[in-house]
Order: C-alpha cells, then sequence, then structure tokens
C-alpha cells in the first residue's frame, strides 16, 4: 500500500513538473529557409570558433545543377577551409581542412547548413520581432540556437549558430555588392 502511494505521488510531481514547462506549449511550424540560394554566388564573412581554434574569412553559396547547392570557405588569405555540397538532406565533404575533418563535426557542420539553406519544420522560434529572430532545436549537447537580424525584406543580414554545450559558434554577415572591395589598376 505504501508503495504504490509513493508511485502514486511521484507519478503526480512528474505531471506537475511537466505540465509547468514551457516548451510545452510551443509548437515546432514549418519554416522557410533562412537564405534563399540561386544561381548567383552569395558571400558572407564567416567567423567560426570552434573551442580553442578560431577561423575567419568568406563563405561563397551557390545553387547549380541538379538542386545542388555549393558551399566554399576559406580565409582571407585564400586557405580553403572546407568545401561542401548539399544536395537534398545530405552532404558531401569535397574538402576540409584537418581540426574540422572528425565525423561529428562534419554531421554538425551538416545540421548547421541545412537549417540554413533549407526549409525546415524541426525549430522552435523563441523570440520574434521585426528585426531579431531566435530560434532552437535540441536540448542538452544537440542544442543549437540561431540568432537571425538586420532584415532586408525577408533575408537576415546576420546569422549566428550556437551550439552552447560543445562551444561552437558560427556567424555569417551578408556581404553586399557596395561593401565588397573593388581594385582596379
Amino acid at each position: 500500500m505504501i508503495r504504490s502511494f509513493r508511485y502514486a505521488s511521484f507519478a503526480l510531481i512528474v505531471l506537475v513538473l511537466i505540465s509547468c514547462s514551457p516548451n510545452i506549449g510551443q509548437k515546432m511550424v514549418f519554416l522557410p529557409p533562412i537564405v534563399n540560394v540561386d544561381t548567383t554566388i552569395q558571400k558572407y564573412n564567416i567567423q567560426m570558433d570552434f573551442m580553442k581554434h578560431h577561423f575567419s574569412g568568406i563563405l561563397m553559396v551557390r545553387k547549380i545543377a541538379d538542386k545542388e547547392i555549393r558551399i566554399i570557405s576559406s580565409t582571407y588569405f585564400g586557405l580553403s577551409l572546407f568545401d561542401l555540397s548539399l544536395q537534398g538532406d545530405s552532404l558531401k565533404v569535397n574538402s576540409c581542412i584537418e581540426p574540422m575533418r572528425k565525423k561529428k563535426i562534419v554531421s554538425l557542420l551538416e545540421a548547421d547548413f541545412t537549417s540554413i539553406f533549407l526549409p525546415q519544420n524541426t525549430f522552435k522560434v523563441k523570440k520574434k520581432r521585426e528585426d531579431f529572430e531566435k530560434r532552437t532545436k535540441g536540448c542538452g549537447f544537440s542544442k543549437s540556437i540561431i540568432e537571425l537580424s538586420g532584415f532586408t525584406g525577408q533575408q537576415a543580414e546576420c546569422i549566428s549558430i550556437r551550439h552552447p554545450w560543445i562551444r561552437i559558434e558560427i556567424k555569417l554577415d551578408k556581404l553586399n555588392e557596395s561593401t565588397e572591395m573593388n581594385v582596379t589598376d
């Protein structure tokens, strides 16, 4: 009798805690891609903080034949960080530097880039204003937070992706034609 009372009271406490959770009432909605990729090259400043490593450079994105999205990143001095092909929901690594070549890091990059360049229904919108939006996905080690700001129309000019538990952060700032450096003779 006492044992069944303990189980019933434990179940009641769990039910009360779950019902008070703020995430229960939030719905996951179908979200369009953060960046609409077309056949013209889109350029971004990229900063990646991966534990104690810091990389910065340029990210170039372009849609090529067969609905394939090509994602290339290099440093400002020309060292190629990675060259990825996103086709459907799968990511193909064409080349990648050594600290990022680990299977878990590549799968994390795959999840991040598919969430930016493809429509998603697994994110929850936490905050949304005219000039700012915060999306979350997962929990624990797989938790990712995407913050969008500086909107021009439907496109975000600044994108920040954080994985707080594993200390990875990716920041993208869109380069416009007026901000690019033009070198002439």
